[in-house]
C-alpha cells in the first residue's frame, strides 16, 4: 500500500508518501519495522513541583521510590567546532535583571532544517505536541526531558544581530506564531531585536524570526523568568503555552545551562550544526540557601511513626539532597531542582514520611480535651428551643430570602420602618428578592402549605435571625423565637371540648418562654398592623419591648391564604438575654406548708391597664405575696359606667412555716391601700 504519514496516523505530512527502509525483510511485523506505539503515562502532578514537568525529574522520583538505578542525560556542552566567536554573530544586552535573572543564548551554524526521526516525533506526539521540523522538536523534546523551556531563532532574521531583554512599552504589538496581533503593555517582559519584539518572555514567540526551511544558523535561548510576572503576562494575554505552565512555577536558574546542553548535543547530532566556540550568559548570582537541620526526635512526633536516622538519610539522598548525619540532626543540603518546595524542616519530614508511606501510621483518635462552652445566646436557644418543642410545637425552617411583598401582605403602614429591607443584588426569583424583616410571613406560608395537605389545625415555631439595612451596607441581625398556632387543635378524647387557639393561648406559651428565660414579661398595649385590632399586646420586660402576642388580622390570613384562627407569639431573644438576671438564680425550697390565697375585687376606671395593676399589687405585697393573677373582668350593673371590676388572687405564703391571720392580712392590706392611691380603686361591696 502507498500510504503517507498522515494516512498511518505517525504524524501530519501528507505531501508524499512514506519510504520504509530498504533493509527490511519481507513478513517483518510492521510494529518492529515503525515506532506504532509508545507507552503513555498520565500523570496528575502537584503544582508546587515544576520538577516533574520534565521526564528527567519523573525518573528521578520512581528512581527514589524503587531504588532502581537513574540513568542521567549527557548534560556536557558539545565540542565547539566552529569559527570565531560567539561575540563575532550576536549581541546580548538585558535591561530587566529583575524580571529576567538568567538568559543564555548559543550560536549553531551549518544547521539543516528538516523532519525529524520517527522516535523523536512519536514521542512528541505521544505528548501532545505537534512535530514541526528537527530544530523545533529538539526545543520541544529538551522542554519535556529537562523541563526547561527553550526558544530557537532564525540568526539571519534578528535585526541588527541582537537580542535586548525589555520590559515592553504600553501599546507595542507582535504578531505571534498563531498569526494574531497581541497587545503589550510596560508589565509584560519581551525579548527584543534591535528594533522590535522578538518573544513575549516565557510565553510565545514571534513569526518574525521563526525557524524555516531556509534557516541555517539558529540562536537558541535557555532562560530564567520570573514566574509571577510570566504568570500575570500569559493571563493578561489570554494566551497561555506549555512554556509559560512551567516559568509560572518558577524554575531554578541552574537550569538553563543544562537544558542548553542537552538540546545543543541534540542539534550537532540531528540537524548536522556546528557549534560556535563561547556562550552569552547573563546571570543574576542567586543567594546560597544555608543546609536544613532535620531532627529525628521532631520527625518522629510529626510522622506519629517510627523514622530512624538511616532511612531519613538514605530517602533525601535518593532525592538528591546531600545529608551530613548526626546523633540528633541531619544538615540537608537541598538540590537546585527542589529548592522551591524543600525549604522548610517540615518539607523534609514531609518527603521522609511520603517514601516510607502514610498507611504505615497507626489510625489513633486524638485525646481532646473541651473546654469550649456554649455562649449565652446559644443556651438561651438551646433552652427555649427544647421547651417550645415540648409545649406541642413542631420546629419549622424557613427562607430566609422572601418576597418584598410580603410587606403589603402584612398591611404595613408606607412609612413603616420595615418596609426597608436587604435587597439581592442578583436574585434568582421575585419570591426570594429580598431577605426578611419578620418570621411572621414564612410561618403563614408554612400554616397555609399544612392546610392545603389536609393538615387543618397545628403549631409551628421558628427559631432564626431578621435583617434590617444599616447605613454602612450591612445588615442588622436580630434574632427572634415565633411561633403560630393554627386552626382548632385535636381533642384530647371524644368528650373534651374544642379548644380553639387565641389570644390567651398565645399569652400563656409566650409567659412560659420568657420565665423559662429567667425574665418576668408584661403585657402593653400594641397595635401590630397584621395584628387582631384588639386581640394583640406587646411584651415588656424591664420597660423595654421583648416580643409581642396575638391573633393574626383576618385580612392578613387571607392575603396568605391561611384559615383562622391564628395565634402568634414573637420573643426577641437578645431582649430577654440583656432582661435576664447576670447572676446564676439561687436555690428556692419548695414551699412545705399549705399557701394561703385572698381574693380583692376593685372598681377602677376602665382605661386602666390591667397590666399595671397587677404590678403595683405585686409591689406593694412584698415578699410574702409570691404571686398576683387577674382572674375576673365584669361590666355592667352596679358598676358605674365608664368603670370595670377586676378581681386579683393574692397567693400568700412564706417557705418553712404557716402564717398567722395578722401576717397574711398586712399585706392584703397594704395591696389594697396602694391600689386606691395609684388608680384610685374601691373595693366592690
Amino acid at each position: 500500500m502507498i500510504l503517507s504519514a498522515r494516512e498511518v496516523e505517525l504524524g501530519d505530512d501528507h505531501d508524499g508518501i512514506m519510504v520504509l527502509d530498504d533493509t527490511l525483510v519481507v513478513g517483518t511485523p510492521l510494529a518492529q519495522a515503525l515506532p506504532l506505539s509508545e507507552t503513555v503515562i498520565e500523570l496528575e502532578l502537584a503544582a508546587n513541583r515544576p520538577d516533574l514537568l520534565g521526564m528527567w525529574g519523573v525518573a528521578r522520583e520512581v528512581a527514589a521510590i524503587t531504588g532502581a538505578p537513574l540513568r542521567d542525560p549527557a548534560t556536557t556542552m558539545p565540542v565547539a567546532t566552529g569559527a570565531g566567536a560567539i561575540a563575532d554573530h550576536v549581541a546580548l544586552q538585558v535591561d530587566a535583571p529583575d524580571l529576567c535573572p538568567r538568559y543564555m543564548a548559543s550560536v549553531l551554524t551549518g544547521v539543516r532544517v528538516g523532519q525529524s526521526p520517527d522516535w523523536l516525533r512519536v514521542r512528541l506526539e505521544a505528548a501532545g505536541m505537534r512535530a514541526i521540523s528537527n530544530v523545533v522538536d529538539v526545543t520541544n523534546y529538551v522542554m519535556l526531558l529537562t523541563g526547561q523551556p527553550l526558544h530557537a531563532f532564525d540568526l539571519d532574521l534578528v535585526d541588527g544581530a541582537r537580542i535586548v531583554v525589555r520590559r515592553a512599552t504600553d501599546g507595542e504589538t507582535i504578531v505571534t506564531l498563531d498569526d494574531v496581533e497581541r497587545t503589550l503593555d510596560s508589565s509584560m517582559l519581551a525579548i527584543c531585536d534591535a528594533h522590535k519584539p522578538a518573544v513575549i518572555a516565557g510565553v510565545f514567540g514571534a513569526a518574525t524570526a521563526e525557524v524555516n526551511d531556509a534557516t541555517t544558523r539558529v540562536l537558541l535561548e535557555a532562560a530564567t523568568f520570573v514566574g509571577p510576572n510570566v504568570l500575570a503576562t500569559a493571563w493578561g494575554l489570554g494566551l497561555r503555552s506549555e512554556s509559560s505552565r512551567r516559568f509560572e512555577k518558577g524554575l531554578p536558574r541552574l537550569l538553563p545551562p543544562i537544558g542548553m546542553a542537552v538540546a545543543c548535543r541534540m542539534l550537532v547530532d540531528l540537524c548536522g550544526a556546528t557549534l560556535v566556540p563561547g556562550t552569552l550568559d547573563a546571570h543574576v548570582a542567586e543567594v546560597t540557601s544555608p543546609p536544613i537541620r532535620l531532627r529525628h526526635a521532631r520527625a518522629e512526633a510529626i510522622l506519629a511513626m517510627p523514622a530512624p536516622a538511616e532511612r531519613s538519610a538514605a530517602i533525601l539522598r535518593s532525592l538528591g539532597c546531600a545529608v551530613t548525619e548526626g546523633p540528633d540532626a541531619h544538615e540537608v543540603t537541598v538540590p537546585f531542582w527542589r529548592s522551591g518546595d524543600l525549604q522548610r524542616e517540615i518539607d523534609l519530614i514531609e518527603e521522609v514520611g511520603r517514601h516510607c508511606g502514610f498507611d504505615q501510621i497507626v489510625a489513633e483518635l486524638p485525646r481532646i480535651v473541651a473546654r469550649a462552652k456554649r455562649t449565652p445566646m446559644q443556651s438561651l436557644r438551646r433552652r427555649l428551643t427544647r421547651l417550645t418543642a415540648d409545649l406541642g410545637f413542631s420546629e419549622a425552617i424557613t427562607l430566609h430570602f422572601v418576597p418584598a411583598s410580603d410587606a403589603d401582605r402584612l398591611q404595613l403602614a408606607p412609612d413603616d420602618p420595615r418596609r426597608q429591607v436587604v435587597a439581592l443584588a442578583n436574585p434568582l426569583s421575585e419570591d426570594v428578592a429580598v431577605m426578611r424583616r419578620s418570621l411572621v410571613p414564612g410561618l403563614l406560608r408554612a400554616a397555609s402549605r399544612n392546610q392545603a395537605h389536609q393538615h387543618p389545625s397545628g403549631a409551628i415555631f421558628e427559631v432564626g435571625r431578621t435583617y434590617a439595612p444599616r447605613p454602612d451596607g450591612l445588615a442588622d441581625e436580630r434574632e427572634w423565637l415565633v411561633a403560630v398556632m393554627f386552626g382548632e387543635p385535636a381533642r384530647d378524647h371524644w368528650r373534651a371540648p374544642a379548644r380553639t387557639v387565641d389570644v390567651w393561648s398565645a399569652k400563656g406559651v409566650a409567659e412560659t418562654l420568657a420565665h423559662a428565660a429567667g425574665v418576668r414579661v408584661t403585657a402593653a398595649t400594641a397595635s401590630a398592623a397584621y395584628g387582631h385590632p384588639v386581640r394583640q399586646a406587646e411584651l415588656q420586660a424591664d420597660g423595654v419591648k421583648a416580643g409581642w402576642v396575638g391573633e393574626i388580622h383576618p385580612t392578613v390570613l387571607r392575603n396568605f391564604d391561611v384559615r383562622g384562627p391564628v395565634a402568634a407569639v414573637g420573643l426577641d431573644l437578645q431582649a430577654l438575654l440583656d432582661a435576664a438576671p447576670t447572676e446564676r438564680p439561687a436555690f428556692e425550697d419548695l414551699l412545705s406548708v399549705p399557701a394561703s390565697t385572698r381574693d380583692l375585687a376593685v372598681v377602677v376606671a376602665d382605661a386602666v391597664p390591667s397590666a399595671e395593676l397587677v404590678a403595683a399589687a405585686q409591689a406593694a405585697g412584698g415578699a410574702l405575696v409570691r404571686d398576683v393573677r387577674l382572674f375576673d373582668r365584669y361590666v355592667g350593673d352596679p358598676v358605674p359606667a365608664g368603670k370595670v371590676s377586676l378581681a386579683l388572687r393574692l397567693t400568700i405564703a412564706e417557705p418553712g412555716r404557716t402564717l398567722t391571720d395578722d401576717e397574711i392580712d398586712a399585706p392584703v392590706a397594704a395591696v389594697r391601700d396602694a391600689l386606691r392611691d395609684a388608680f384610685d380603686a374601691e373595693l366592690r361591696s
